[in-house]
C-alpha cells in the first residue's frame, strides 16, 4: 500500500440506509486499493437493519454518523461535512471500486494538477459486458476533448461539459471524485431534493459547470443495479431529472449562458417523457407533460396519442 502522506488526501463519504448485506463488501474493496485512503465516512440514514453489526468489524477504520432518516442526499450531505479531507470520494452503501479506481485517479491529478472535478467509466451488474461510455452516443467524448489529453485514458474537459450531461449522463456517484472547495464554490448539497428521484444529478450537474473536469476512460467502479436501487423507478428518475433542471433554473444555479440551455433540455425532456407515459400506459401523467410541451415540439401523432388517452380514460368513467 502507498501511505497517504504521499498522496492527497481523499475522503470517502458513504450514505447508507439498510444495507447491513452490502456494505462490507463496499469497503473491503475501498481498503483493498493499492492507495490508502485519508478517511471513511458513513453517515447512517436511520438504518433499521443489522447494519451496526456489519460495521462492527471495521472499528476505528470507519468515522460513523447516525442521523434520523432523512433521505440519501442528506445523509450525503452530512458524510461530506463530517469529512476533512481535500478530495472528496464518493461511493454509494452498494458499490463496488475496482482495484484501478484510485490509481486511476492518482495518474489523472499527476497529469493534470488543476482538475477539481473527476469521474470514471464504470460498469453496470445488469449488463457487465459493456461499460457506461461504450453507450455514449457518437462523438460524445470527441466533443468534449480540449486536445490537451496526452491519452486516450483521460479525457480533459473543455467547456461545453455541463451541456454535453444535459445529453448523456456517465458520470454517477460511485465514480466521482471532487476536491472540497469546489463542493463549497457551488453551494453544496440542497436538502430539499433529498427524497426526489435522481437527486443525485443536481449535484453532478453543478460541479460539472463549476469545475475543470476529466474524464477516465478506463472502467473503475461496479455499479449495482438491483430491485432495492433508489434509481430502478425509470419513469420516476426521469421526471425527477426534470424537476432537478426546473430547480436549476428556478435558483439561478448555474451561469446565464447555460440557463437557456437547461430551459431547452427542460422542454425536449417534457416531450420525451410524454411519450414514454404513453408507451407504458400512464395517460394522466402523459396529459400533465402534454400541458408542459411548447407547442412547436409536438407532431400529429403526438395529438393522436393525447386523443387515445382522453378516449381510455373517458372509457373507465
Amino acid at each position: 500500500m502507498v501511505e497517504i502522506s504521499s498522496v492527497k488526501k481523499i475522503s470517502v463519504v458513504i450514505p447508507v440506509y439498510n444495507r447491513a448485506e452490502w456494505i462490507g463488501k463496499t469497503l473491503d474493496r475501498i481498503f483493498s486499493q493499492k492507495h490508502d485512503v485519508f478517511e471513511v465516512v458513513i453517515c447512517d440514514d436511520g438504518s433499521t437493519d443489522a447494519l451496526a453489526d456489519a460495521l462492527e468489524l471495521y472499528g476505528a477504520k470507519i468515522k460513523l454518523i447516525t442521523i434520523t432518516n432523512s433521505g440519501p442526499a442528506i445523509a450525503r450531505k452530512s458524510a461530506i461535512e463530517g469529512a476533512t479531507g481535500e478530495w472528496i470520494a464518493l461511493c454509494d452503501s452498494d458499490d463496488f471500486w475496482l482495484e484501478n479506481h484510485l490509481t486511476c485517479f492518482l495518474d489523472a491529478l499527476d497529469l493534470f494538477p488543476e482538475m477539481n472535478f473527476y469521474f470514471s467509466d464504470f460498469y453496470a451488474s445488469d449488463v457487465p459486458e459493456h461499460s457506461k461510455l461504450e453507450n455514449a452516443p457518437d462523438g460524445w467524448l470527441a466533443g468534449l476533448d480540449s486536445e490537451e489529453s496526452p491519452c486516450t485514458d483521460y479525457i480533459k474537459c473543455n467547456n461545453e461539459l455541463y451541456s454535453a450531461l444535459l445529453k448523456f449522463q456517465p458520470c454517477f456517484q460511485s465514480a466521482c471524485l471532487f476536491r472540497r472547495d469546489l463542493y463549497e464554490q457551488v453551494g453544496g448539497i440542497d436538502p430539499a431534493v433529498s427524497r426526489w428521484p435522481s437527486e443525485d444529478f443536481h449535484l453532478t450537474i453543478r460541479l460539472a459547470a463549476a469545475g475543470r473536469g476529466i474524464i477516465c476512460t478506463v472502467p473503475t467502479v461496479i455499479i449495482n443495479k438491483h430491485d432495492q436501487n433508489f434509481s430502478a423507478d425509470i419513469l420516476g428518475n426521469f421526471e425527477g431529472r426534470i424537476d432537478i433542471l426546473e430547480k436549476i433554473i428556478l435558483d439561478s444555479s448555474v451561469g446565464t449562458n447555460l440557463i437557456q440551455k437547461t430551459q431547452t433540455e427542460v422542454e425536449t425532456s417534457n416531450l420525451e417523457l410524454f411519450r414514454l407515459y404513453y408507451w407504458h400506459d400512464h395517460y394522466r401523467g402523459m396529459r400533465d407533460r402534454f400541458r408542459r410541451t411548447p407547442r412547436k415540439y409536438l407532431c400529429f401523432k403526438d395529438y393522436l396519442r393525447l386523443l387515445k388517452a382522453v378516449i381510455v380514460e373517458t372509457s373507465f368513467k
